[in-house]
């Protein structure tokens, strides 16, 4: 192709074009195009064709031409390539459909359904309120009613009827399995473990991998050799607006329930191993305060779809649902102060100095550890850095009471005050009985909640109880010798008095509550009349609230109220309560066809409501204490904000002392501050932060209280983490302006270059077919051009490269060959080492190793069958999921007391054949080649 260039060069004037060409071939990008060019000029050649003019043509209009594309041009056309799937036709639609939905609800189940058949698992996080149930719901439809499959729905006990009703509309069969009932221990695994689908309704409900709940559900995923009755591998359905509450490991513990423990999982998404790229994340999160969104990108783009409403107004401006426009009706913050100090009766100061004086010694029991007793120092420290913390958590529990209600801290009073006393009296019995285990052995006295007894210790009850005294006989012995007992006692002794007084001394002042004559006055005046939501994130407080709204006693306010119909909802309603009360308050979300007679115009609730629920009947929320954890902000709102609501408006009131605020924040913000210091030393566990404030959450209620309304926007990108709408809005804004034949014309490898502050590098943009032959890989990739330092996060490079139609043109002088090759080597090479850990033996837990090891010195005991050993050490090398190592643990720890080696190995075999994987066929990495590398367009970032 280069003579006969060259020849054209000698005989006509179009020098510059042939030059262009040259250099192009030098690339190895432009070799193939160039092959292709070759054979069309051999055939116009041979048919004696003139053809220079048609050359000319195409070579201008070529990345090798002469056009000039805007940085514009580059930017559609990496976002029209990267997307060009999902702008496609559905391949895998089933039949008709009983499920009706808006478009922008299609896309996304069109999406969904491709992540399906190359991950086997999904995530919906549609923002709270957009339809994620319906969605759900289609996609249930394919397994369960078009091929017939099984199908299991596992939602909490509120979500059930909306369940029910929901697939009965469709015919759709499906067994729900309540999330409480997994967590019980008679719940059996086994009864579901042929399922081919698993949807999982508020999936962030199964963040916690140590929770029992998530063990069972852990289980039904990999029994059967994680295979559904279809002998495919099981698919996962997950649902959750907000799928991190806490930590970045919030959503991998998730994940993990469809990757089944496997760490190269998403090879093909260029992440090799699973564990390390969530360490890393987390570790980018934490330090630089970066969203966990955008450092996530790569991997939630593979695996996740979500639409928010920013992104459906824009991209889908005429969407309808049953023929009635998508409307969403504005928010708006409202702040209601009272005095807390008033609220106290003048005790305020005294009661927060008491909370920040109290030792909570059965909390902290290392700290009273002689100094010969301790055989590890560092394991010392690790416990007694956890055990501060804490203490600093339950401290931090006491104010946060404080804030909510008279009622709920004289609650925590009362109960600490037990607890401490029944302490002290088995501590002075010899035995030393910690605050889980004394809630456990508090299950076997017959006790009404709302009615407890009078403070003090309820040792002698306890005994009194046969089954209460066999339990805490039971418990491990302390060496009480190990210990100062003197100072020990002296500090619960003293706790036990300050509680006391606090308890004494609070006891009159409910009768006369500011924070709920606030609430009253509220209620009768700007809200008289409307459907109100007051959500308190304790239960004590709510049946308070309750209790003192509709106890009769305040005549004259019940008459300036309207005498509203008031109810409450929280953990202690029994489940089939709840679809009446919620049926009553909201009968058009319920999915009431009939209204009730009936109507319930103030529901009080605990967060119990805070998820899943359709009552956008009600246009009024009430958070009647601080919401210290901003995503229940976001989830309570959901309940309102949602499709179809009749409401222009919807108000958020939120209540705060008006003086006593700042201090409060303080001094939780220095009890939390203690915590992360004691964190950073890594001596706690993701157990203990999970309940420790963030502390970005002081700016975020101060923002409430100034009621910022922007900050709901912020904390629900947060909590429902950044996704590809932001990059599909703006391509679908020009495909809505009839782009898509330009976009078409776009060929590849073109190029342009624009001016950004603070870069100087180049952005390259190659695809190859996937190994799986499920669609194509993107390799979108930044390059510095003086450190060679090359980015992998599409939301990042796609920041740099975003730009308006009139951006001007900026070629700078990256070294395009340099620069190109580095980026094509660092692809090249990330694939290696993907391949290297693919082909290396399986990392595994440590209790997998420990139980191989064991059987293999039965094997030279001669103690068990060898075959059978064998087999069960193959088994032991597979990935395992967390409920499988804790298993393995049982059957371990029980052959430690018996060194019954067949008995370990009988324990071994039944696992194999319940969670034995066969090695898939398409396990073996392919290895992505040079020549498979497609360079899509290029583009001069330059400052």
């Amino acid at each position: 192709s280069v003579a006969y260039l060259d020849q054209d060069h000698e005989r006509t004037s179009t020098a510059g074009v042939g030059d262009e060409a040259r250099r192009s071939i030098k690339s190895e990008v432009g070799a193939r195009a160039i092959a292709d060019l070759a054979r069309w000029y051999e055939d116009q050649w041979a048919n004696a064709v003139d053809f220079k003019a048609d050359l000319i043509d195409l070579l201008d209009s070529s990345k090798f031409g002469a056009r000039e594309y805007t940085p514009y041009e580059v930017y559609t056309k990496a976002l029209f390539e990267y997307f060009k799937e999902e702008l496609g036709a559905d391949s895998n639609a089933l039949g008709r459909s009983a499920v009706e939905l808006a478009e922008f609800q299609e896309d996304a189940v069109k999406k969904a359904r491709r992540i399906l058949d190359r991950y086997d698992g999904v995530l919906i996080a549609d923002s709270v309120g957009l339809g994620k149930t319906w969605i759900g719901k289609k996609l249930l439809e394919d397994f369960a009613y078009h091929r017939r499959q099984k199908a299991v729905v596992i939602c909490s006990a509120s979500l059930r009827p909306m369940w029910e009703r929901e697939l009965s509309s469709a015919t759709i069969a499906a067994q729900i399995v309540g999330s409480e009932e997994l967590g019980r221990q008679n719940f059996d695994p086994k009864n579901y473990g042929d399922a081919d689908v698993i949807l999982i309704d508020e999936s962030h409900n199964f963040r916690n991998d140590k929770a029992n709940r998530y063990l069972a559900l852990d289980t039904i995923v990999q029994l059967n050799g994680g295979r559904g009755r279809d002998g495919n591998r099981k698919k996962i359905i997950l649902l959750s607006a907000t799928p991190i509450n806490n930590d970045l490991y919030d959503l991998a513990n998730q994940i993990r329930l469809f990757t089944q423990g496997q760490p190269d999982y998403f090879r093909e998404a260029g992440i090799g191993d699973l564990n390390a790229y969530f360490r890393r994340a987390r570790k980018i999160v934490n330090n630089d305060e970066a969203s966990a969104g955008v450092v996530l990108f790569n991997l939630l783009e593979e695996v996740m779809v979500r639409n928010t409403r920013p992104y459906i107004k824009a991209a889908y401006p005429n969407a309808t649902i049953k023929g009635k426009a998508v409307a969403f009706p504005e928010r708006s913050l409202h702040t209601v102060t009272y005095d807390l100090g008033a609220t106290y009766g003048g005790l305020y100061d005294e009661i927060v100095a008491a909370i920040d004086g109290l030792s909570l010694a059965p909390y902290k029991l290392e700290a009273y550890k002689k100094k010969s007793a301790i055989r590890d120092d560092q394991e010392h420290r690790w416990e007694e850095g956890r055990e501060v913390a804490l203490v600093g958590i339950f401290k931090t529990r006491f104010l946060k009471r404080l804030e909510s209600s008279v009622e709920s801290f004289r609650l925590s009073l009362r109960r600490a005050l037990t607890f401490e006393e029944t302490y002290l009296d088995y501590l002075l019995d010899g035995k030393v009985v910690s605050s889980r285990d004394f809630q456990k052995a508090m299950r076997f006295l017959v006790r009404d909640e709302e009615d407890e007894s009078a403070a003090g210790s309820l040792a002698e009850e306890l005994d009194a109880v046969d089954e209460a005294r066999v339990y805490i006989d039971g418990l491990p012995r302390v060496d009480l010798n190990q210990y100062d007992l003197r100072k020990l006692r002296h500090d619960v002794e003293a706790d036990v008095e300050m509680l006391r007084r606090l308890h004494d001394r609070t006891k009159q002042l409910s009768a006369d509550d500011g924070k709920l004559a606030r609430l009253k006055e509220l209620l009768a005046g700007d809200l008289k009349g409307r459907k109100v939501l007051i959500f308190s994130t304790f239960k004590d407080t709510a049946r308070y609230v309750h209790r003192r709204l509709t106890d009769g006693t305040d005549e004259t306010w019940l008459a300036s109220a309207g005498r509203p119909t008031i109810r409450r909802i929280d953990s202690g309603n029994h489940p089939s309560e709840r679809p009446q009360i919620l049926a009553q308050f909201a009968p058009i979300g319920s999915g009431r066809d009939d209204p009730p007679l009936e109507s319930i115009d103030i529901l009080v609730s605990t967060d119990v409501l805070s998820e899943g629920q359709n009552l956008q009947d009600c246009g009024v929320i009430i958070n009647y204490d601080l919401t210290w954890n901003p995503i229940r902000l976001v989830q309570r709102n959901g309940r309102i904000d949602r499709i179809g609501s009749p409401h222009a408006e919807i108000g958020i009131y939120n209540m705060f002392p008006e003086d006593e605020l700042e201090a409060l924040l303080h001094l939780v913000e220095r009890l939390t501050s203690r915590i992360s210091t004691i964190d950073d030393l890594g001596l706690l566990d993701s157990s203990v932060l999970g309940e420790v404030v963030h502390p970005r959450t002081f700016n975020t209620l101060r923002r409430i209280r100034e009621e910022d309304g922007t900050v709901l926007d912020e904390e629900e990108a947060r909590a429902e983490l950044a996704g590809p709408e932001v990059l599909l809005k703006q391509l679908k804004d020009m495909l809505n302006k009839g782009g898509s034949s330009t976009l078409e014309e776009l060929p590849h490898g073109i190029h342009s270059g624009l001016r950004r502050e603070k870069f100087n590098g180049m952005f390259f943009y190659f695809q190859a077919p996937r190994a799986d032959g499920l669609g194509r890989r993107h390799f979108w990739r930044y390059i510095d051009a003086r450190t060679h330092e090359v980015g992998e996060n599409r939301y990042e490079i796609a920041q740099a490269i975003a730009c308006q139609p009139d951006e001007p043109r900026y070629i700078g002088d990256q070294d395009v060959f340099v620069l190109q090759e580095k980026v094509i080597e660092h692809i090249l090479s990330a694939e290696r080492e993907v391949e290297a850990k693919a082909a290396a033996p399986t990392v595994v837990d440590p209790i997998q190793q420990t139980v191989t090891e064991e059987l293999k010195d039965a094997i030279r005991r001669r103690t068990v069958d060898r075959e059978q050993a064998k087999t069960c050490i193959g088994f032991l090398g597979q990935p395992m999921g967390r409920s499988l190592h804790s298993l393995l643990r049982e059957a371990y720890d029980s052959w430690t007391e018996t060194k019954d080696d067949p008995a370990l190995l009988a324990s071994v075999l039944t696992m194999t054949e319940q969670f034995g994987k066969e090695r898939s066929a398409n396990s073996q990495v392919k290895r992505l080649s040079r020549d498979a590398l497609e360079l899509i367009c290029f583009e001069h970032v330059t400052g």
